[in-house]
């Protein structure tokens, strides 16, 4: 199965090309496209492992890319605690 999707960035307002920080990549599926990832239709990247859901409304999924801070950028630490307070809220849409 071929799928594509968005993903959004959430950047820290200090990011700079010199000083670049952890983003927040946010991967968005629909719930056929996570269901279809979960039973192994296809893979996202080399990772031995499946985005993480950080929450869902009742037509997308939400996930954090599998090994998105791998390198450890500056502000990796901020962004787990951040990501550790379960910050998104999805609502349902029409």
């Amino acid at each position: 199965m071929k799928a594509s999707g968005p993903l959004l960035s959430i950047r820290h307002p200090e990011w700079t090309a010199e000083d670049p920080r952890q983003d927040i990549p946010i991967m968005i599926f629909t719930h056929d496209q996570w269901n279809a990832l979960e039973q192994g239709g296809f893979h996202i990247g080399a990772a031995p492992m499946n985005p993480s859901e950080l929450g869902r409304n009742n037509k997308y999924v939400f996930a954090l890319p599998a090994r998105y801070n791998f390198a450890f950028p500056t502000g990796y630490e901020e962004v787990e605690e951040i990501l550790s307070g379960n910050p998104l809220q999805p609502f349902d849409v029409e």
